[in-house]
């Protein structure tokens, strides 16, 4: 098999090949989500999103809240990082850890509202 190109890809077949998927880990899509937004970062194609995770104004959502709205889980959102918060950053992993004040990118929905 071919090494796939994308760290989401990877991740996401790493869940299920050669295993029973374990459906009741709730931070498995986190996991998976949080690796999109490595891979836009190693892309490059925005200078923007770039400099804006190198400096940790951006960061991925590190519990599935967002502060001031209500919403939904955040599950593996991206955003402008909390004013006043502090980034975190772990070893190997380009976008930081934090709490969002706007969810710029999501994987579930936002609103809460009963439609």
């Amino acid at each position: 098999m071919m090494e796939e190109k994308y760290a989401l890809l990877r991740t996401f077949r790493g869940l299920f090949e050669g295993k029973r998927y374990l459906h009741r880990i709730s931070n498995l899509g986190d996991l998976v989500a949080s690796q999109l937004y490595e891979d836009l970062v190693v892309l490059g194609k925005s200078v923007k999103l770039t400099e804006r995770v190198r400096d940790h104004e951006r960061v991925m959502n590190r519990k599935n809240l967002m502060t001031g709205k209500p919403s939904r889980r955040g599950d593996g959102t991206f955003g402008e990082l909390v004013p006043a918060a502090v980034a975190l950053t772990e070893k190997g992993l380009l976008v930081a850890r934090g709490p969002v004040a706007t969810i710029e990118i999501g994987a579930e929905p936002r609103s809460s509202q009963k439609r």
